[in-house]
């Protein structure tokens, strides 16, 4: 019953439907998702090269927490609390107890440590009796991390500090 013109044009029009529908939903979405496929790849190929960059930094931070581990096997054993060890090793680097106040600041689990946190404030301190204690204590045999320094100058006479530390004693996780 249609002609010849009218049958041409309607399968043009079904073609041109045909054509737009697959365009719409197939070739443009086809071609968003390999774009964003291509900038995952470039984002994976940046934090691949960032991470072989940062390796020798993670290699000497596995040595360091090795080292720490073992500090902190070493010293699974001793009965004294770690309030006591803290204590005698600030009296030991010099603090007098008349300076020296700590306070418990709560425990801690972590993957492989369990952490017990002290606020230790010391008053009337140089600056070099500061460093040496900070050195002291995150260098020596105490299986402890120093978590934030707080130097405070004293109104009264600017050469002397309050020093405050949040310092974590490590224990093995049980």
């Amino acid at each position: 019953m249609l002609r010849d013109r009218e049958k041409r044009v309607l399968v043009f029009g079904a073609a041109t439907a045909a054509l737009l529908l697959l365009l719409v939903f197939v070739v443009i979405p086809g071609y968003s998702r390999i774009q964003s496929q291509g900038r995952a790849v470039a984002a994976a190929e940046a934090d691949l090269a960032e991470l072989r960059r940062a390796r020798p930094e993670i290699e000497r931070i596995q040595k360091e927490s090795g080292a720490m581990a073992g500090i902190v096997q070493s010293a699974a054993g001793v009965k004294d609390s770690p309030l006591t060890r803290i204590t005698s090793a600030l009296q030991e680097a010099g603090i007098p107890q008349s300076v020296l106040n700590i306070k418990s600041g709560g425990v801690r689990t972590g993957e492989r440590f369990r952490e017990e946190s002290f606020d230790v404030r010391i008053e009337n301190l140089t600056y070099l009796e500061a460093v040496k204690t900070l050195q002291r204590l995150s260098a020596g045999s105490l299986p402890v991390t120093i978590r934030s320094v707080l130097l405070k100058s004293r109104y009264d006479d600017p050469r002397y500090l309050d020093v405050t530390l949040r310092v974590g004693y490590l224990t093995p996780k049980t």
